[in-house]
């Protein structure tokens, strides 16, 4: 039987992100679950759904940049299943 369902039909997952230093300290975990997120997504929308499971990571969020596949990404990347996402936050240097 041949199926009729889209081939770019987006589907709700979970989405783990990995989370670093003092982010990591504040929710007690170096990975946060996203639930039940519609893949693909704009990585701006990760962002949101972060700040609003995590409210206690919200205050940082506007310093932080997310990394898809060890790599830095805009606000308008699309995540995808299987992808490896990080949450980074602001990094000072001297």
């Amino acid at each position: 039987m041949v199926s009729t369902s889209p081939v770019n039909q987006q589907s709700n997952m979970e989405l783990q992100v990995l989370v670093f230093g003092p982010q990591a300290r504040m929710v007690g975990t170096d990975r946060l679950t996203l639930k039940e997120l519609r893949l693909p997504t704009a990585a701006n929308e990760v962002l949101s759904r972060i700040g609003g499971t995590y409210p206690e990571l919200a205050g940082s969020l506007s310093v932080s940049r997310l990394a898809v596949n060890q790599e830095f990404v805009d606000a308008t990347a699309l995540i995808n299943t299987g992808d490896e996402v990080a949450l980074i936050g602001l990094i000072s240097g001297g």
